[in-house]
């Protein structure tokens, strides 16, 4: 049996916590070794932490300042011994068995990584990730993401196993210093990967936290985000540059990066103060104009490529007027369905 090392980076979760490293603790999958990072918790996380994982010899803790999710992965790896790895986040929870089946899954086809399906979780609810649906259809062993360019949405860290050997070959690590450190660091994973086996069954339950601190993924109308989601997608391209990767998986990642990518930044834009608009307009453009090289733009869902069009020909009266009428549609589809 094949060691697996875990990295769970915890920061400021005292309340979910426990059901996190149960999840982890109780899994079907023996030969795991846990590396709790506590990235300078100012509550009492790490004290929970410590009760919880006593007596277990398995167990490797890391109690650090506080550097950022992304340092606190990176110095989990250092330290890990297994011959594969993955990653939790100390606010979600994972299914009993999801580490044996996607053990037993690197067993059936020699792969470089395996993914497996991913629900969302708010209080006592759980429901479906709309952003892993795309890619999560049906069991593949041995595809890569230029045969399963759906692939492109599956932008988390956690709900993946790496073979080390891989992750040590190409020096793969999270950025620090900078939010969105999964999407600089999957879809260049995925490129370098020559067989991904994807398991369309549900094993990661990502938290959505209600009330109180926001993930990244939960805040909206940042600067500070744009700029790091823009060096991410840039990464992105820098890689698909280096393996000179043209045609449909360059025009599948430009459809992507405007439906979802550069679409989170704008969506919500109309409701942000003026200046929020001002600083975003140039960002926009200059990343559509320097990085973009298909006809992208003109397939995505005309109500985004109105919003889009607008935005970038700097029409803010266009831009507002159009997302009204974006949210007016999504209004009223909700409300007759």
């Amino acid at each position: 049996m094949h060691k697996l090392s875990v990295v769970i980076a915890v920061y400021n979760v005292s309340e979910y916590i426990e059901a996190c490293l149960t999840s982890v603790l109780e899994q079907n999958y023996k030969n795991v070794e846990l590396i709790i990072v506590n990235d300078g918790s100012t509550d009492d996380t790490f004290q929970k932490v410590e009760k919880l994982v006593d007596g277990h010899s398995n167990v490797i803790l890391i109690d650090q300042e506080n550097q950022g999710v992304s340092a606190v992965r990176n110095n989990g790896v250092k330290v890990a011994t297994g011959d594969y790895l993955g990653f939790v986040d100390g606010d979600d929870i994972i299914a009993k068995d999801m580490f044996q089946k996607m053990m037993d899954s690197f067993e059936m086809s020699d792969a470089d990584m395996v993914t497996i399906g991913v629900a969302r979780l708010s209080g006592d609810k759980v429901y479906p990730s709309t952003l892993h649906e795309r890619y999560m259809v049906e069991k593949k062993e041995a595809t890569t993401i230029e045969e399963t360019p759906a692939l492109l949405y599956d932008t988390t860290s956690w709900n993946k196993v790496f073979k080390k050997s891989f992750w040590d070959k190409h020096h793969l690590e999270f950025p620090e210093g900078q939010m969105y450190e999964d999407i600089a660091l999957m879809i260049p994973a995925f490129l370098y990967a020559e067989k991904v086996n994807v398991i369309p069954d549900v094993g990661y339950y990502w938290r959505s936290r209600e009330g109180g601190a926001k993930s990244i993924t939960q805040r909206r109308n940042d600067i500070a985000m744009v700029n790091d989601r823009l060096l991410a997608l840039k990464k992105v391209n820098q890689v698909l540059n280096e393996k000179n990767i043209q045609g449909d998986l360059r025009y599948q990642n430009e459809c992507k990066n405007f439906e979802i990518d550069l679409f989170s930044m704008i969506e919500w834009a109309f409701l942000a103060p003026k200046d929020y608009y001002l600083a975003l307009q140039p960002l926009i453009k200059n990343y559509v104009e320097q990085e973009m090289k298909t006809t992208a733009l003109n397939d995505i869902p005309k109500e985004k490529k109105q919003l889009f069009k607008a935005l970038l020909a700097n029409n803010r009266p266009a831009f507002l007027l159009n997302s009204y009428i974006y949210f007016g549609k999504k209004a009223v589809k909700k409300i007759t369905k």
